[in-house]
């Protein structure tokens, strides 16, 4: 039995007890008219479940998707929101320990294999509030021995109702770049945490010596387009560049190597998250669906919007627990509106 088998044994346990599982997964159970805990051997075998729950994760309380057994301990778990790119906001929780594997451990073990820098003081340009970004961002800065980062707000909600080209866009794109403007200018920040969009505004509007005092950025939100990473080079010459690419429900999938020519490559860290690519015949890309197996959440076959090519971990990461397959140039199709004018999250 492989890791990623005995930690689905795990779930479907806890999911599935008759006493202590989860109300939405019993009530699943009963009517497909199977046992998943005795059925459900592999992820092949997840399709027998069904599509993912993505509907009742905006309608049901929280309480029905958690096993029964960890409802006394609610008050210790983490909360998260997704941003609504796809429909209503979704609600989850994560154990603490589930949220550092699947928000803060892929990145710690990401940046000590990219030379990421430690104890330099961050700021963050994102969402705070039920996005769990905000919170990784926080416990990714303390475990790199920085100060808690200083920030600016960002609502991805309302970013996206504004048009892409609008004056409205261009507005609040200013507006976040005059809050972060003064905290530059007074603090020695070394790392910055924001999206490809905000970045490069932001590197068009710093002095080339400022930009020169920047030696960290981690990517998020938005993925980051193929060459990206060459511009950012060529604005922020001392930056050690680290993407990442995930969502609330889901986790983060970090890249594990700097690559600033190619396209970007991410990659799940340990057994909690399996990447799939269903691929169109004739096409080595095709839409990206993820399983997340935690006991706290599990969230079989959820379908994404954004296409990838399936690629497998280099060789030098699997020693850091990247071992499972993972995602080139993962983008929402050519043919939507999201891929011809990119958002700002």
């Amino acid at each position: 039995m492989n890791a990623v088998e005995e930690r689905l044994g795990r779930v479907l346990a806890a999911h599935f007890d008759p006493r202590w599982g989860s109300a939405f997964w019993l009530e699943r159970a009963a009517a497909l008219g199977f046992d998943p805990r005795r059925e459900i051997r592999g992820v092949a075998d997840l399709a027998r479940l069904g599509p993912a729950p993505l509907e009742a994760l905006a309608l049901l309380p929280l309480e029905h998707f958690v096993p029964r057994r960890f409802h006394d301990v609610l008050h210790e778990c983490v909360t998260a929101e997704t941003g609504g790119t796809t429909g209503p906001p979704r609600r989850t929780a994560f154990l603490r320990d589930e949220f550092e594997e699947a928000f803060v451990t892929p990145f710690l073990r990401a940046a000590r294999l990219v030379g990421f820098p430690r104890r330099a003081h961050w700021l963050f340009l994102g969402p705070s509030g039920p996005h769990p970004i905000g919170k990784a961002a926080r416990a990714c800065a303390a475990a790199m021995g920085s100060v808690d980062p200083f920030s600016v707000d960002f609502d991805p909600r309302w970013a996206r109702r504004l048009s892409p080209d609008s004056l409205a866009r261009r507005r609040y794109l200013e507006h976040v770049l005059e809050q972060a403007e003064p905290i530059l200018a007074s603090q020695r920040i070394g790392v910055l945490f924001a999206t490809p969009p905000v970045l490069a505004a932001l590197g068009e509007r710093l002095a080339p010596e400022r930009r020169a005092e920047i030696v960290g950025i981690h990517l998020g939100g938005v993925a980051a387009a193929p060459g990206f990473g060459k511009e950012l080079a060529a604005k922020f010459p001392n930056a050690i560049v680290l993407g990442g690419y995930g969502n609330s429900l889901a986790g983060m999938c970090p890249q594990v190597a700097i690559a600033p020519n190619g396209p970007p490559e991410y990659f799940p860290c340990g057994a909690r998250l399996v990447l799939e690519v269903e691929r169109v015949e004739g096409s080595r890309r095709g839409r990206v669906r993820f399983h997340r197996l935690d006991e706290s959440g599990f969230l079989p076959n959820v379908l994404e919007r954004d296409e990838a090519e399936p690629v497998a971990p280099p060789a030098h990461a699997r020693g850091a627990g990247f071992v499972l397959p993972g995602l080139r140039d993962p983008r929402p199709p050519e043919a939507t509106a999201e891929a011809k004018s990119p958002g700002l999250y």
